[in-house]
């Protein structure tokens, strides 16, 4: 579904990815993870078209699409989220999905979501005629997912979307994101809440410093020396 192949990103003289290389399988539910600073959500931004690569290429659903920007990957079926919440605040989420459902694909035509009727799917119905900018935020976090299901996404980029929600949020928000996944939508994931992702994704990829330091099972990354050295510096590895 996704190729990411040797991207690099510089910004004047700090390296913010490092020839980057990794492919998302087609359907596959899947994190990125790294301590701050390490390059996650600048990844995302390339892929997304919101930057564009220094060096390499990107390839989605086996076309080049490097350098495209956000809208043209959106009308493809690759649509992404962000930290904050980003919705209509004055429109109701009822009126924000209609809008989202109505991304062009060209010649006027609409791709249908996976999911038919996102406002029961997504229990939004006692708040469907409410202004978005009103909602409790782990509703806003996830009208923001529902809003990039209603556009007709094949892939989903979610950038931390637990941050600063409460634990029951954040249990109904993986429900959320389970049913997204299991609707056939490919989903790749940045999140500091470690327990929220690894009870969530398939696979887990690391970045540190701009570059790719493991990728694997959930359990075998969160266990490699490497892995821990990143999150915890080499003196507390070397003392655990």
């Amino acid at each position: 579904m996704l190729r990411i192949d040797n991207v690099s990103k510089r910004f004047g003289g700090l390296v913010a990815l490092r020839n980057i290389t990794l492919e998302i399988r087609k359907g596959e539910l899947s994190g990125l993870i790294g301590p701050n600073g390490a390059g996650k959500t600048t990844l995302f931004n390339v892929v997304s078209g919101f930057l564009r690569p220094t060096e390499g290429q990107i390839f989605f659903d086996g076309k080049d699409i490097s350098g495209l920007p956000p809208h043209e990957l959106a009308m493809r079926g690759l649509v992404r989220t962000f930290q904050g919440a980003r919705v209509f605040p004055k429109l109701t989420i009822r009126e924000s999905l209609r809008i989202a459902g109505h991304l062009p694909l060209g010649r006027g035509a609409r791709r249908q979501p996976v999911i038919p009727d996102v406002l029961h799917e997504f229990g939004f119905e006692k708040y469907a005629d409410e202004p978005a900018g009103s909602l409790p935020s782990g509703v806003m976090r996830e009208l923001g997912i529902a809003m990039a299901i209603s556009t007709g996404a094949s892939m989903l980029l979610l950038d931390e979307p637990a941050a600063g929600l409460s634990a029951e949020e954040v249990a109904n928000l993986q429900r959320v994101i389970r049913r997204v996944h299991a609707a056939g939508v490919t989903v790749w994931v940045i999140e500091h809440n470690l327990h929220f992702l690894m009870g969530l994704v398939e696979r887990a990829v690391v970045v540190d410093a701009g570059g790719m330091i493991a990728d694997g099972l959930p359990g075998e990354v969160t266990r490699d020396p490497r892995v821990i050295e990143a999150y915890l510096g080499a003196e507390a590895h070397a003392a655990g």
